[in-house]
């Protein structure tokens, strides 16, 4: 009984669980603790806050009234009990010279000092006699803090072990020890073992979802036990098909080969001629690339003779020609422009230019 209780617990769901059981209360735990931390943190400082104002609330007139009548040793027993407060390190009176009264001794961080100013009214007149300076203990808090988490870290983790563990227990007995049973069930079927329904492990008047598993897994194994038979004769059906199938097959396979032959030589044939009919379109395609020409009704300018394209724009006539066709300008002179602008060097009087006829 131990053994096998062993094995249960050492399966894949079990120790899963007890993983994932362990890291959420681990989780649990660390949340509570840095809840309680900041808790038992701010709670600690308002307090202490309360202290200091406490104290100046209480203490300070009493100070002040020690301090005018210079009562050296009520002051002294005043800051002694101050300096003994929960939180508190020091308790100093500073006057202009430096300390006159003190009580603990005094860290040389300033930052944890609290000042309080000691002031006198006499006959209508304010007299400043010093300032109070409470010195407040920097580990105060902190240790607080730790013992607060110490114990209630403690009585947590002692109170979420066992939560873990029976909830572990119960698990393990309505869930575990079942699902393993079935699983142990499931692994050993076989096509020769179908026929064997799995057997109830206890009388349960409200059926739940693992019952329910249960009977799921004896229909199903009833149906495959029913398939299985069917599928036998059935294969013996199909074996005797297969057979004159692969004659059919043969005799298609034989057909189609011819046929296939066939379609290679028109392949080849196709390509061929799809060769020759690309070579015919590059050859017709760089004939045309190299043909410009131009058509159509060209607006030009009457007087400068500017042509103007298709944006709009006017361009020069030999521009828009050289443009748009192979053409090519060299630029000379007529004789009338010759004439008409170069009367004295015109060459076409002493070589004239023979006219047409």
């Amino acid at each position: 009984m131990f053994m096998k209780s062993y094995h249960l617990l050492a399966g894949t769901l079990a120790k899963r669980l007890i993983r994932r059981i362990v890291i959420a209360a681990s989780i649990v735990m660390a949340v509570s603790l840095v809840s309680t931390a900041l808790v038992t943190w701010l709670y600690e400082k308002r307090d202490l806050e309360n202290q200091f104002k406490e104290v100046e609330a209480s203490y300070l007139n009493i100070i002040q009234s020690a301090l005018w009548e210079n009562d050296a040793e009520n002051l002294n027993i005043i800051l002694m009990g101050l300096s003994q407060l929960p939180g508190i390190k020091s308790a100093h009176i500073h006057e202009s010279g430096g300390i006159r009264f003190k009580a603990g001794e005094k860290e040389p961080d300033e930052t944890l000092t609290r000042r309080f100013p000691i002031r006198h009214t006499y006959n209508g007149k304010i007299y400043e006699l010093g300032q109070l300076h409470l010195e407040e203990n920097p580990t105060y808090v902190a240790e607080k803090m730790i013992k607060e988490v110490f114990v209630i870290g403690l009585s947590q983790a002692v109170l979420i072990l066992l939560v873990s563990l029976l909830m572990f227990f119960l698990i393990y007995r309505f869930v575990i020890r079942r699902l393993l049973a079935i699983q142990a069930h499931t692994a050993s079927l076989s096509p020769d073992s179908l026929g064997e329904m799995m057997a109830e492990d206890r009388e349960n008047p409200q059926p739940d979802e693992l019952d329910d598993l249960r009977k799921t897994i004896n229909q199903m194994q009833n149906n495959l036990h029913i398939s299985f038979k069917a599928q036998e004769a059935l294969e013996r059906k199909l074996r005797q098909e297969q057979e004159e199938l692969e004659d059919i097959v043969k005799q298609r396979t034989a057909s189609l080969r011819t046929i296939n032959d066939q379609l290679k030589s028109e392949i080849h044939e196709r390509e061929k001629l799809q060769a020759e009919r690309e070579k015919i379109i590059e050859d017709l395609q760089n004939a045309l690339n190299e043909i410009k020409q131009l058509s159509g009704m060209l607006p030009i300018c009457a007087n400068c003779k500017k042509i103007r394209d298709d944006k709009g724009y006017w361009n020069q006539l030999e521009a828009y020609i050289s443009k748009h066709s192979e053409a090519v300008f060299s630029h000379g002179i007529c004789p009338e422009c010759a004439e008409k602008l170069y009367p004295e060097f015109n060459p076409y009087k002493k070589y004239p230019i023979p006219q047409e006829d």
